[in-house]
């Protein structure tokens, strides 16, 4: 017997608003200013990591003096003094399992994944699927860039292209380097599929993959299908986008 989805939001007295961004990276960092600058009103920022010398070319919000400080309160702390009336709330820890993304997902309207590593965005994933909440998935490595759009039970899911995490972590931007204005493009992009949700207006990369080549400037939606195999498969009765 196939399990019913799980009702998105959990109590319509009190419904979810704002944006659950994890990860205050490059991704995170360029999504979080393209959120507010495009009216989001509240955010929530995770990630339990301090500032690094390394990080500035491609993490917009921080800046020479912020190097050892806590990720979260920098950018909190920018954003704010950007966008008077914001509401920004700080997690300064490492969301790296359903539960906890979760947990912390549930009174959100949206969820971005822009973490840097694949234990985080496939917890990130089964969560949306388990909780059935929107995530927007995200993701740049030296001159590459991803993202698609999770719509639990209307569309493909990030294990409908991989199935499950690799063994061992495959390259970042700490071994492998990345382009800074790719990551911020991946980021805003991130944002326009958030406020496309939040609107909700245009249509959201459900079923699609954006791929970003920034040395060629080539961008290539390519379609995918959920695998009947995976738990994302729509219902009978469902229409996938």
């Amino acid at each position: 017997m196939t399990a019913a989805k799980p009702s998105w939001p959990p109590s319509p007295a009190t419904p979810p608003h704002g944006v659950l961004l994890i990860g205050a990276g490059g991704l995170g960092c360029a999504a979080a200013l393209a959120l507010t600058q495009a009216g989001v009103s509240r955010i929530t920022l995770a990630d339990p990591d301090s500032v690094a010398l390394s990080n500035l070319h491609r993490q917009m919000l921080y800046r020479t003096a912020d190097v050892g400080a806590g990720k979260v309160d920098q950018a909190a702390r920018r954003l704010a003094e950007n966008t008077p009336g914001l509401r920004v709330d700080k997690v300064c820890a490492r969301l790296d399992t359903p539960e906890a993304i979760g947990q912390q997902a549930r009174d959100h309207a949206v969820t971005l994944d822009a973490s840097d590593n694949f234990t985080t965005r496939f917890a990130a994933n089964d969560a949306a699927l388990r909780f059935g909440f929107p995530l927007v998935h995200g993701a740049a490595t030296g001159f590459a860039g991803q993202l698609m759009t999770i719509d639990p039970g209307r569309s493909a899911c990030l294990r409908c292209l991989f199935t499950a995490p690799p063994a061992a972590e495959g390259p970042t931007c700490q071994n492998e380097g990345v382009l800074g204005p790719l990551v911020g493009e991946v980021g805003w992009l991130m944002a326009m599929e958030a406020v496309k949700l939040l609107a909700p207006i245009g249509q959201p990369l459900w079923n699609r993959l954006l791929t970003i080549h920034a040395l060629t400037g080539k961008r290539r939606a390519v379609p995918l299908r959920p695998d009947p195999r995976c738990r994302c498969h729509p219902q009978p009765g469902t229409v996938t986008p």
